[in-house]
């Protein structure tokens, strides 16, 4: 019985000892996926020093499409937050950035009322969007 409480107990020590500690999206991450990441890429630069930013998913309608890329912490393996590049037809992209689940709630708030920028049918677009992030989400579920 011994033996087998030691055994869990080292088990645990070291299934927490390697987890990666993650740290919510930043005030400054934010900012960049919402709008320094389209500057950096209209001056042609690469990405943000500290991060890699990695394609994720896209998904494309006859008039829209829409690009998510997941924007990674050097040493992460998990995005600090999530860049969605959003485009119809003859219209400039529109970038939108979503925080990890447990940032600070202003910036939630705050992509919650981006989404419904740059459309006269915000109840469409936002549809849209809610159908890529869902499959964006089921993807993670099956990997």
């Amino acid at each position: 019985m011994k033996q087998i409480i030691i055994l869990l107990l080292t088990l645990s020590i070291s299934c927490f000892a390697t987890a990666q500690e993650r740290t919510p999206t930043t005030a400054a991450e934010y900012n960049y996926g919402a709008v320094g990441y389209r500057i950096q890429l209209q001056a042609g630069m690469g990405d943000k020093s500290g991060y890699t930013i990695t394609k994720l998913e896209e998904y494309e309608e006859p008039e829209r499409k829409l690009e998510m890329m997941g924007m990674y912490r050097d040493g992460e393996s998990h995005p600090c937050a999530v860049i969605m590049v959003y485009t119809r037809i003859r219209t400039a992209p529109l970038y939108f950035c979503m925080p990890t689940n447990d940032a600070p709630e202003e910036l939630w708030t705050e992509f919650y009322k981006s989404l419904s920028t740059g459309t006269d049918n915000p109840q469409d677009q936002l549809q849209f969007f809610g159908k890529c992030i869902a499959r964006l989400c089921m993807k993670f579920a099956w990997e």
